[in-house]
């Protein structure tokens, strides 16, 4: 599967990509891209719709079971398909190129956007931390006899700052993005690990546990609250497949991913339980449920308000740095494994194959970082993006459940392949993945919300896209030179 550099002595992968990432650099990436700051802000949506402190702890318990599903299915797939693409290169290999070409679309469309969130998030956060100036440029725009107005301020800049030298970072070496993702990662472990202990051991507790109920509800009770809540928590969740992406760069690839993405949701499910556990020992369940949301907009998170309430109001600084860092690694780590998923396409002939190059030194690739970074720069000069959450989870939602059936039908068609020192996901558990991740999709769909109606017509265009591309690669004069499977290196 891999290669010598001639020169440097380095193990390259059959893409040309060097293999500098080893266990903990994709732990790191699994825990990085999954602890963000939805364990922060998340559980206050999930008390106002099932509205008792059981329940709460019950959808984290089933969402983080769902998820380890989803961890066994993606390690059996990264096992017997360790190459750089992820949830692409699943696709490709067991659907064909029609679906992985709309999973590489929507990472262009939903996945540059909320990128553009993230780090609008991290600015944020700065600006709570270094004062940024208030300066801000206002630009009127008129599109269809409406005026439209797009603000540029500090924290708009900053935003596309970040984004930039987090780019170039990982253009520079994927071994020094590992290292750096593995820090990070590792101070938002212990940041919330100390939050969790402080607010138990010096928080007063309180009758969290008395099943009191949520004065006003925003969802009647019903299946729908729970799919709701159900879904708010597999957000949450949502970053446990990341390091498939990067396969092509990790040394022994086949045996590190399963361990990995196993192991870090393992971690994240258990430090979920216990931030939940943490919050109810100090606050009652209307507290909880009236934290900072799309209900109340103004309010302070459910974690400031627990910290606020067992460690006093000076805790705020601390808070702010914690949620600037839990953003920060959920940022670089898009940025690290994406881009990998873009490069795959280009080789396969469904992108530019400028996207598919290898820079020469640093045996990254930079064109595929760059291309991706770019567009999310200047959605984050732009504004941020409060729904794009909802519409990427769509997105994400329904490329598991193909990935999941995939292998079933892989199975299915390839009963000659064995391989003992292969990792695959115990019986019965991709059948139950894929189940989960149908019924939410149903869910969602029959909800009719704006943000799953965007979702999918962007999902859409990417019929029409994919049937240019095959046509400019079959009769366009200069299919070979721009769309050609794959490119030679830089």
């Amino acid at each position: 599967m891999s290669v010598s550099g001639a020169a440097s002595g380095v193990a390259l992968a059959d893409e040309g990509l060097r293999r500098g990432l080893g266990r903990l650099h994709v732990l790191a990436i699994v825990v990085g891209g999954t602890l963000g700051t939805g364990i922060y802000l998340r559980p206050a949506v999930i008390a106002q719709l099932v509205q008792t402190p059981g329940r709460v702890l019950l959808v984290w318990c089933l969402a983080g079971l769902l998820s380890l599903a989803g961890a066994l299915t993606y390690a059996e797939l990264a096992a017997r398909f360790p190459r750089s693409g992820g949830e692409y290169v699943f696709m490709r290999e067991t659907l064909g190129e029609f679906p992985a070409f709309l999973s590489a679309w929507m990472r262009l469309t939903l996945g540059v956007a909320l990128t553009a969130a993230l780090a609008a998030g991290v600015a944020v956060f700065l600006s709570e931390l270094v004062p940024l100036p208030h300066t801000t440029w206002h630009l009127a725009l008129w599109w269809i006899s409406r005026r439209v107005t797009l603000d540029l301020g500090a924290q708009q800049c900053v935003a596309a700052l970040i984004i930039l030298i987090l780019a170039l970072l990982n253009i520079s070496g994927v071994a020094r993005a590992g290292r750096f993702q593995g820090a990070v990662t590792a101070a938002k472990v212990m940041g919330l690990l100390s939050l969790i202990a402080a607010i138990i051991l010096v928080g007063e507790p309180h009758a969290a546990f008395a099943g009191s109920i949520v004065p006003a509800r925003t969802v009647p009770p019903g299946v729908l609250g729970y799919g709701a809540a159900f879904l708010a928590a597999i957000a949450a969740y949502h970053g446990w497949a990341s390091a498939s992406m990067v396969a092509g760069e990790v040394r022994d690839a086949s045996r590190t991913l399963p361990w990995a993405i196993i192991t870090g949701l393992g971690i994240t499910t258990i430090l979920y339980i216990a931030a939940n556990t943490a919050y109810l020992h100090v606050l009652t369940i209307s507290e909880v449920a009236a934290s900072h949301s799309t209900a109340y907009p103004d309010a302070p998170s459910v974690a400031g308000r627990a910290a606020a309430k067992a460690l006093g109001l000076s805790t705020g600084r601390a808070l702010s740095l914690l949620f600037l860092l839990s953003t920060l690694g959920t940022l670089h780590c898009v940025l690290l494994v994406v881009p990998r998923l873009l490069f795959a396409a280009a080789r396969d002939g469904l992108l530019p194959a400028t996207l598919g190059h290898v820079a020469e030194s640093a045996r990254t690739p930079a064109m595929a970082i760059g291309a991706f970074a770019l567009p999310a720069m200047m959605f984050a000069l732009l504004s941020g993006y409060d729904r794009l959450s909802n519409m990427a989870m769509f997105g994400n939602l329904l490329f598991y459940a193909l990935s999941a059936f995939g292998l079933l039908w892989w199975r299915r068609r390839v009963t000659t392949w064995h391989d003992s020192g292969s990792f695959r996901a115990p019986r019965g558990v991709p059948q139950l993945f894929l189940m989960g991740c149908a019924a939410l999709l149903i869910a969602l769909i029959v909800g009719q919300s704006p943000e799953v109606v965007a979702a999918i017509a962007l999902l859409g265009l990417g019929v029409p896209a994919y049937a240019l591309i095959r046509w400019r690669r079959a009769h366009g004069p200069d299919a070979h030179s721009k769309w050609g499977s794959g490119g030679s290196l830089l």
